[in-house]
């Protein structure tokens, strides 16, 4: 059973106790707020193939948060990236896990002098702080960006890297677990940004030594940015960083 698989079969009992009161697609991320005003967001991929939603899909408030969380297994990644937030706003309504803790992920994980950091997904601002401490980061993305390599480079970097840092978004299009297989020799592998599951239970049985996500403080102002079209630097003020280790190293 793949992550998205394992994810569903774990919040599908708690889904069906909730509905979907607003639902935002924006140009960079996707929102979904339940019927007790939990929010939870998740990246929305460029538009391309698998990205349109079509009439059939329509309208989604209202509807389960137990149907829509099935749309995480799917290919359609604009349902997948509407599954993922609704999984997040689900696990908003519970306490933070224990051993949750507050701060930048670059504090929780442990990278060491010397260290190779493969990096799928590119996060800027950790990149120019790992280069500045002369830590080697190669950084792959499946939409090419600045100081970013193609995505088949990972097929060859992942495996030789002591750290491996993920985007979630690898949840949405369904790359997460082939890129957990070449991390099977990381010491460290982190699952990162506001996409991130905070649900301990769903990878207990990976290479994953931690999580990496936040929690929505203020859910009006975040749904309003997105439906703006912005982006986490937009609305990251309006939210908690949260880290969870799952494995000691």
């Amino acid at each position: 059973m793949g992550i998205a698989e394992t994810i569903i079969q774990i919040m599908k009992s708690k889904a069906d106790q909730f509905t979907l009161k607003r639902v935002q697609v924006g140009l960079i991320y996707s929102a979904v707020e339940l019927n007790n005003l939990a929010t939870g967001v998740a990246y929305t991929f460029p538009k391309g193939e698998h990205c349109g939603m079509g009439g059939r899909s329509k309208p989604l408030a209202g509807r389960t948060a137990s149907e829509i969380i099935t749309f995480l297994a799917g290919r359609n990644l604009v349902l997948s990236s509407l599954a993922l937030a609704t999984v997040n706003a689900l696990l908003a309504t519970n306490p933070l896990p224990q051993g949750a803790e507050r701060g930048d992920a670059l504090e929780k994980i442990g990278i060491r002098k010397g260290d190779r950091v493969c990096m799928v997904g590119c996060f800027f601002p950790i990149m120019e702080t790992l280069r500045k401490k002369e830590i080697t980061v190669t950084a792959v993305d499946e939409i090419p960006k600045p100081g970013s390599g193609l995505p088949e480079e990972v097929e060859n970097v992942l495996p030789n890297s002591q750290v491996a840092i993920f985007t979630a978004t690898s949840i949405i299009n369904n790359t997460l677990d082939h890129l957990l297989q070449l991390a099977h020799a990381c010491r460290e592998v982190a699952l990162l940004g506001p996409s991130t599951p905070l649900l301990k239970e769903s990878f207990t049985d990976t290479p994953i030594t931690c999580l990496s996500g936040v929690r929505i403080m203020e859910s009006e102002k975040v749904l309003q940015i997105i439906s703006e079209g912005g982006g986490f630097k937009d609305f990251k003020r309006y939210c908690r960083k949260v880290n969870i280790r799952l494995i000691d190293n």
